[in-house]
């Protein structure tokens, strides 16, 4: 005897369902995967040439080209178009950030919250993960801008890259 009762039918479908779901193959457990060689770093590649500013850093163009991030490294490279090499690169190491550039000595970072010095000695400057001139690059707006003393000067645009590779050291 069938009872007509929609709840019964619909009751017996779900439990029907539930024992044919339960009846899935158990999977055998897979090899280990090989252990994984650490990878060699590469040379950072050589700093392209700065270029010479035209006016104030808030009116001139951006540099052109774009930011580019690798999770493996851990780095923010900003290549302009048409090279290979990066005008300003941003790798976390350790507990800090290595800025790396053609810029030395004393040079100026100008952002919408002020104007900083960062030193470089010999193409690059570390700073802590912590240090307030990373929020201050991170979330300038639109744009910031590195100057020496001697002329040279980048006009980088902001993108998440640079963000990105300081939250990832923090």
């Amino acid at each position: 005897m069938i009872s007509k009762q929609p709840g019964f039918r619909y009751g017996t479908l779900g439990a029907l369902m539930l024992v044919v779901a339960g009846c899935t193959a158990i999977p055998k457990p897979e090899a280990p995967p090989p252990s994984q060689q650490p990878q060699p770093v590469a040379p950072a590649p050589t700093p392209a040439p700065l270029p010479t500013p035209a006016g104030s850093w808030e009116d001139r163009a951006v540099d052109r080209g774009a930011w580019r991030y690798d999770a493996g490294s851990r780095t923010a490279a900003f290549v302009p178009t048409g090279s290979g090499n990066p005008l300003l690169s941003m790798t976390c190491s350790g507990s800090g950030i290595r800025m790396t550039s053609a810029l030395s000595g004393n040079v100026s970072l100008r952002t919408s919250a002020g104007t900083d010095q960062i030193r470089f000695d010999g193409g690059s400057a570390s700073l802590p993960n912590r240090d307030p001139r990373l929020d201050r690059i991170a979330f300038s707006r639109g744009r910031f801008a590195l100057e020496t003393s001697g002329g040279g000067a980048l006009t980088l645009p902001v993108q998440s890259e640079i963000g990105r590779v300081i939250e990832d050291c923090r």
